[in-house]
């Protein structure tokens, strides 16, 4: 029986690598329960796992390498909106498909990429409208700094002018950084009532444990979270306590 191989894309290194192995092993639990079930037309599913290392550059060769040398049917992977960039113009380019799971900022449509996650009005609209229903009108924006997080943001700054809230101000971090000093002197003095996250990765451990050591508790000053992981929310289980993450799904729920 021929086999049919697919690509699984995902940083297994660096910042994001937290983030995206538990993608690599649902993808792999997904292709062994397909074999088990007699594959795919009659054919078993091969999958040939890259690792994108976190870099919008090395997901773009991983992209090119699975496509023209390991000749895969069909891409699964990427996390960061950057990444998915990288390599749209490799798949486009090879006719393929990619399979991207995770939500997106909008603003693109390809007919080489199958979006699975959910887009800011399934995600941002609700909880910006749930926290000025709940009376925190002023909002500190805090996010990566790549495409998402500033898309999102420019979302949420018009929804909370649109109602009534207001944006007083908004702090980047790049991918993968760890240092909040300054971010934690801006809290105390703009003193918010509610922080919107969108930093993705490992910056989210760095944040919440800084967050914590500098005194700040939920019940004062909650932290709204977009692009944390189930398994980043486990290692920050103290720190973390009493503030809040929205997504279109969990699965200890």
């Amino acid at each position: 029986m021929h086999e049919l191989k697919i690509g699984i894309l995902h940083s297994l290194t660096g910042t994001m690598a937290s983030s995206e192995r538990p993608l690599v092993n649902a993808a792999l639990l997904a292709v062994e329960e397909i074999n088990a079930q007699g594959g795919v037309l009659k054919r078993q599913l091969k999958p040939c796992v890259a690792d994108g290392a976190s870099d919008p550059e090395a997901f773009a060769y991983q992209a090119r390498k699975l496509l023209n040398d390991d000749h895969v049917a069909t891409l699964f992977g990427c996390w960061t909106s950057a990444s998915r960039k990288a390599i749209q113009p490799e798949i486009e380019r090879a006719g393929s498909l990619l399979w991207y799971p995770v939500q997106y900022e909008g603003l693109e449509q390809s007919q080489h990429v199958i979006y699975g996650g959910s887009c800011p009005n399934q995600q941002i609209n609700p909880s910006v409208h749930w926290a000025l229903a709940r009376g925190w009108r002023r909002c500190l924006l805090v996010g990566s700094d790549y495409v998402f997080p500033r898309t999102a943001n420019l979302l949420m700054a018009s929804l909370m002018r649109a109602n009534g809230g207001e944006v007083i101000g908004d702090h980047y971090i790049p991918l993968g950084g760890e240092d909040f000093t300054d971010l934690m002197g801006k809290i105390r003095a703009l003193r918010p009532d509610v922080i919107f996250n969108t930093l993705n990765g490992d910056s989210n451990l760095a944040f919440f444990r800084q967050f914590h050591a500098a005194g700040f508790d939920a019940s004062v000053l909650p932290v709204i979270s977009f692009s944390i992981t189930e398994d980043i929310q486990h290692q920050i289980a103290g720190e973390a306590m009493g503030h809040y993450a929205c997504a279109s799904y969990f699965q200890t729920l």
